[in-house]
């Protein structure tokens, strides 16, 4: 092993010495600034396991010789070492400054390299690369595109192909028929805040009123953190003429829900909460503690992206859901992105709401019908996005 001392005017000029003297595999031992510069201790074929036998033979040595040993510069790196077996990483300005440069430079690699795959699959499967593309635009995130495309056959048209893909997700999305207008019970709405719970619920009630009767409904709200949330839920009900209790615990909640025994059905609207929100485990352990007699349903925003709808159906998965109601369809600009989720977690659809009409603006879930709106808002963004890059070029060539 061989170990040196470098000393420049900068980091920079410092390893170019290091490389130039050590080579490529020269190893680091230390480096700070000094007057005038920096120093780097450097070595080569660098074994400390080497490095402290040495040292101990050489104490061996002298002590054997009567000589007192002074550590030389080596030894107390070594020694340091030992003490402390972890790596530090400096925060020189200039070395941070090349880790940023290196990372920018494997990211532009890493796109390159990406792009070039595309483009050679581009050249040998055009079907499958233009299928993707569809996909893509469509919604759906890459690892259900791998799995749709590995399952189909590849003959027949582009068109042919791109229909049999459309049925293969209807036939994956699951929905539930209408199971809360039909079979009634306690249901509660869960979610975040402000997609639409407290609406969903004024639609539900408002829809079997119609069926059965008002006194056939009853509605729960449980939350106490929204300002507004119980005078919101208290109008519905005062128009729906339908009763209204209110539960701010679990005891509150299973007296409430004993107090409507006598309804077809209990609508139960909960507070909003962020999936990270702390108190989000306190909604769960209320709700839990009537699991046998509430069904819960996750309220989602179509207009969220993937990964925000895939965070929020994780960190409702715990309720052990019986189903979910997708909302803000009318506003949405991808609805691929919530189908793709709910394909992945086994999540089924039980209704669709698209507008703040009470009741209109709620149908039940169809798959057929939820794939071909998606088609359709695919083809609106693209046709937009058209328009858009065409009015930006028909700009540059004025100017």
């Amino acid at each position: 092993m061989k170990i040196k001392r470098f000393f420049a005017s900068d980091v920079r000029s410092a390893m170019r010495m290091v490389r130039e003297e050590l080579g490529e595999d020269a190893v680091i031992l230390s480096n700070r600034r000094v007057n005038g510069g920096i120093e780097i201790i450097s070595a080569t074929d660098y074994d400390e396991n080497i490095l402290r036998q040495d040292i101990q033979q050489a104490h061996a040595i002298e002590e054997n010789q009567g000589f007192v040993h002074a550590p030389s510069q080596s030894e107390a790196v070594a020694e340091k070492s030992k003490e402390k077996p972890q790596i530090i990483w400096s925060q020189e300005p200039t070395l941070m400054e090349m880790r940023g440069e290196i990372k920018t430079l494997r990211g532009l690699m890493e796109t390159q390299l990406a792009g070039l795959s595309m483009q050679e699959q581009q050249i040998h499967n055009p079907f499958q690369y233009e299928l993707k593309q569809r996909l893509a635009r469509f919604g759906l995130g890459s690892r259900l595109t791998n799995e749709l495309i590995g399952s189909l056959t590849k003959d027949g048209s582009e068109d042919e192909l791109w229909r049999r893909l459309l049925g293969k997700i209807a036939v994956k999305l699951s929905v539930t028929d209408d199971d809360i207008l039909t079979h009634g019970g306690a249901v509660a709405l869960v979610g975040p805040t402000g997609v639409g719970k407290t609406t969903t619920v004024a639609k539900l009630a408002a829809r079997f009123a119609l069926r059965h009767g008002a006194r056939s409904v009853a509605l729960i709200s449980t939350d106490n953190y929204r300002i507004g949330a119980h005078e919101q839920l208290k109008a519905y009900a005062r128009i729906l003429d339908v009763p209204i209790r209110f539960a701010n615990s679990a005891e509150n909640l299973q007296s409430a829900l004993d107090y409507f025994c006598d309804k077809r059905l209990v609508l139960i609207d909960t507070a909003g909460m962020s999936q990270r929100d702390l108190r989000l485990s306190e909604q769960f352990s209320v709700l839990n503690g009537e699991r046998d007699r509430v069904r819960s349903y996750l309220v989602a925003s179509t207009t969220s992206r993937l990964s925000g709808l895939q965070e929020v159906v994780r960190g409702y998965k715990r309720l052990d859901l019986s189903g979910c109601i997708l909302t803000k369809v009318d506003e949405s600009t991808c609805l691929g992105h919530a189908l793709d989720v709910l394909i992945q977690n086994q999540l089924s659809v039980a209704y669709v709401s698209d507008g703040q009409r009470v009741p209109e603006d709620l149908q039940p879930a169809r798959a057929h019908t939820l794939v071909s709106r998606s088609v359709a808002v695919m083809q609106e963004s693209t046709d937009l996005l058209e328009d858009e890059m065409s009015s930006m070029r028909v700009g540059e060539v004025r100017h």
